[in-house]
């Protein structure tokens, strides 16, 4: 017994020096649960025994209960024996599921290029590969792994011995936990020749920080790693890690609509177009003397209908064209109109049953600089202003972008230096009570489901649980937590000590604005404001902040990026004309292009090499996963057929948007 104390104080020693030396943050976690521990300070829940039998368990001291209730020995090699290289059980995909047919990628690979097809530059790589790494197959080599709470880690080593991973993502939520596997488990000899990174006993953000750091390393194999739960709980914490690979930027947006919003954002300002100057914050202007009431389409504005009706012309009224439907129905128009969404055909049905003439006569209409042109055509040109939305095609105005057409207009009433703002219906959460996406009229009403039993949910309809602005906690779904950050990022770096922001939303709370119920303020105390006055101010203030002229200075940004393109189709097509002996120096001379197109060095400030940027995480993690597969028969064969489809996808993105930036120019 003395011996295996003996050897367990030096395997806690070891580690603790390991973390010391590579992890100084989870060191120091551990440093001061350990002196408060010494210190008496603090009462231990769990307690490391070692059995007559030969093995270590952990009593939970509170209920007398063991943690394994086993031997642990035998538990952890069950864990292990479960474990095999196909590509079903256990399999964690850091990738939305797609299939198609090959007469619908033939269809979509033919198509033109619109903001919602995702799929118009990858769909034949998919389709290749999945031809060949179906649910059936089995993996040469599992080269990421994740595990889902670790009880005393015995079974790691054993796991990684089998799988044998390029990198490790280890979490467990339990600091005393974990601390007590230090004695047993030695995690510097885990961590040889491998990358592993830690999220023990985290919060949210340390916790996504961690595993995003996780997914980056070794990317292109995100498309089939192995998850090793420890327990049956681990649905919650699989969901979570779900959410984090849903906000990676190449998912949540992508190259499809990047590419969309790069190449059709100069066609309103060769047109000559009033574009708004967002590169500098206005002040002391009308927005800055009168309450602001941001009106958008979350479930909170249908449910405060009567007192927006009683109390609107205490305000100027900013809506997302989206609510004005449920505002029509009501008699209210508002002052000023937003929309962002370059989609055609969704945004159509939002003008049903509106008499777009009359209804927005009085209104001023701001507009993302992608919208689709027959969105633009039923307005009043005079009344239209755009701002960039992620371009810098007019130089010196800025731009701005966000997920949602909420969290946006908050951001850009900062720049134009309203001072009292007040929220309602940017819920950015379902009803808690029904799970509506939307309030009444909205034409993309869906609704949330709860499923205990499935960790691997359709994100756009699987909930989650977030601070609320009234209540505790609001049901959301895993888009919304991305429009959560982009609201505080506006918060954090716009909004100053001098801007009051009110949320009126029975929604998730939203840093820097105050929850405040409609009752409970006096409304009376803002006068009446004189709509004709207030129509024609606006009018002169967005006038004088803009500018509609095409001018040398903006073409020759977009000369600019046209020359830059073309060093990048050079590239391409030096690379098509190479030759392979086998498929690793494929591989590795693919990631060398994937490299040098997305401007990794940060060398050429070109907007078609952010394009590829979000392209690559996708297509390479398919064709990295499809040379991955065993027994692959004729990979040479394989190695050319793909090449050739990834050369021809790469060229019909740069000639896209060579064609089509020349001809604003030319």
């Amino acid at each position: 017994m003395h011996s295996i104390e003996a050897v367990a104080l030096k395997t806690f020693q070891e580690n603790l020096t390991y973390f010391e030396k590579n992890h100084k943050p989870l060191y120091e976690k551990l440093l001061i649960l350990n002196q408060l521990i010494d210190g008496g300070l603090y009462k231990e829940h769990y307690a490391l025994e070692y059995k007559e039998e030969g093995y270590f368990d952990i009593l939970e001291i509170n209920s007398n209960e063991w943690l394994y209730g086993e031997n642990s020995i035998e538990y952890s090699k069950r864990i292990v024996d479960n474990l095999n290289l196909k590509r079903t059980g256990g399999v964690f995909k850091a990738h939305k599921y797609i299939y198609a047919t090959e007469e619908q990628a033939d269809y979509i690979d033919k198509s033109e290029l619109s903001f919602h097809n995702s799929l118009w530059a990858t769909i034949k790589i998919i389709n290749y590969a999945q031809a060949y790494n179906g649910s059936e197959t089995y993996m040469s080599r599992v080269h990421k792994v994740i595990f889902l709470d670790l009880g005393l880690g015995l079974h790691l080593d054993g796991v990684l011995t089998k799988l044998n991973p390029q990198v490790a993502f280890i979490q467990e939520k339990n600091l005393e936990l974990f601390r007590l596997s230090l004695f047993v488990t030695n995690y510097k000899n885990l961590a040889q020749n491998r990358f592993v990174y830690f999220s023990i006993a985290d919060d949210e953000l340390s916790e996504k920080t961690t595993f995003l750091q996780f997914l980056d390393k070794g990317n292109n194999y995100n498309l089939t790693m192995k998850h090793i739960p420890f327990n049956l709980n681990y649905e919650p914490s699989l969901r979570r890690l779900q959410g984090y690979v849903l906000s990676q930027s190449y998912i949540s947006y992508g190259y499809s609509a990047m590419l969309l919003r790069f190449i059709d954002s100069p066609h309103y300002l060769s047109q000559n177009y009033s574009f708004l100057n967002v590169n500098k914050m206005h002040s002391n202007n009308l927005l800055s003397e009168k309450p602001i009431l941001l009106l958008f389409s979350g479930p909170s504005t249908l449910k405060n209908i009567e007192w927006v009706k009683a109390n609107r012309h205490h305000f100027i009224v900013v809506s997302a064209l989206s609510t004005c439907r449920l505002l029509q129905h009501n008699n209210i128009s508002p002052d000023v109109v937003v929309h962002i969404d370059p989609g055609a055909d969704a945004t159509a049905s939002l003008f049903e049953g509106i008499d777009v003439k009359e209804y927005f006569k009085n209104s001023i209409v701001l507009l993302a600089s992608n919208v689709d042109e027959t969105t633009v055509q039923e307005f009043e040109r005079s009344k239209i202003h755009f701002i960039e939305q992620g371009t810098l095609y007019k130089k010196g105005f800025g731009r701005l972008s966000a997920p949602s057409v909420g969290e946006y207009s908050y951001g850009l009433f900062l720049v134009f230096g309203a001072k009292k703002i007040f929220l309602l219906g940017i819920d950015l959460a379902l009803d808690s009570e029904t799970l509506q996406t939307h309030g009444g009229f909205h034409v993309d009403q869906t609704q949330g489901k709860i499923d205990e039993k499935n960790a691997s949910l359709d994100p756009s309809a699987s909930v989650e649980y977030v601070r609320g602005n009234f209540l505790d906690q609001v049901p959301v779904l895993s888009p919304y937590k991305i429009s959560h950050m982009q609201f505080e990022a506006f918060t954090d770096i716009l909004k100053d000590a001098t801007t009051s922001v009110y949320n009126l939303s029975n929604g998730a709370y939203l840093k820097g604005a105050e929850p405040l119920h409609v009752e409970n303020y006096n409304w009376e105390q803002f006068a009446i404001l004189d709509q004709s006055e207030i129509h024609h101010n606006l009018g002169q203030f967005f006038n004088s902040i803009g500018e509609a002229e095409f001018n040398e200075a903006d073409k020759r940004q977009i000369k600019y990026q046209v020359s830059e393109a073309k060093k990048l189709e050079k590239i391409i097509k030096q690379f098509q004309k190479k030759k392979f002996a086998h498929v690793e120096a494929f591989l590795n001379t693919l990631s060398q292009l994937s490299w040098d197109l997305s401007d990794m060095d940060y060398k050429r400030n070109s907007d078609l090499a952010q394009v590829y940027y979000e392209y690559f995480p996708i297509i390479l993690s398919y064709i990295f996963d499809l040379f991955n597969t065993k027994d692959l028969a004729n990979p040479h064969k394989h190695m050319v057929q793909i090449n050739a489809i990834l050369v021809k996808q790469l060229l019909k993105i740069s000639t896209l948007y060579i064609s089509k930036l020349e001809g604003y120019v030319k």
